[in-house]
């Protein structure tokens, strides 16, 4: 029950978000790639592309060279993102489409079983207070599946 509750959370944080394990993971390398490419790359670049063209040939060279390779991997993420919200949409809505656990034909065998033994008359107060609690949370489920499809929170 609590592991469906933690992946049910799970899986609205990556709709929300469209954040995964996997771009996390990305966001990490790109910092660590970036780095590694500053301190090592940028001075040899630099150091012979001075000698061959100059300081300021040499800088935007450098530079551009940068800017290019952090593109790529902004372009990554980003598609990451928008793959991660899509799946985690599909798969809310997926969810979505399940039948309730008290349509289950198990559950309502017991349930009915559980009322001959005990008696209609003693469950009828019990069956009427949760007949009603599952309307009204169900109009108040309603309300805020139409407030969260509208972009409200």
């Amino acid at each position: 029950m609590i592991d469906g509750l933690l992946q049910d959370l799970a899986i609205k944080t990556k709709a929300r978000t469209g954040v995964s394990e996997e771009l996390v993971l990305w966001g990490f390398v790109v910092l660590i790639l970036s780095v590694i490419a500053v301190v090592f790359l940028s001075v040899a670049a630099y150091v012979w592309l001075t000698a061959l063209y100059g300081g300021a040939i040499a800088g935007a060279a450098v530079g551009s060279f940068h800017v290019l390779i952090a593109g790529a991997a902004l372009t990554r993420c980003i598609v990451l993102r928008r793959r991660n919200k899509a799946l985690a949409l599909a798969e809310m809505n997926a969810a979505a489409k399940q039948p309730a656990w008290w349509a289950d034909p198990g559950v309502l065998a017991v349930g009915l079983e559980v009322a001959r033994v005990i008696g209609w008359r003693k469950l009828a107060p019990f069956v009427t207070a949760g007949v009603l609690a599952a309307t009204l949370s169900g109009k108040r489920g309603e309300r805020s599946r139409r407030a969260g499809q509208n972009g409200a929170h």
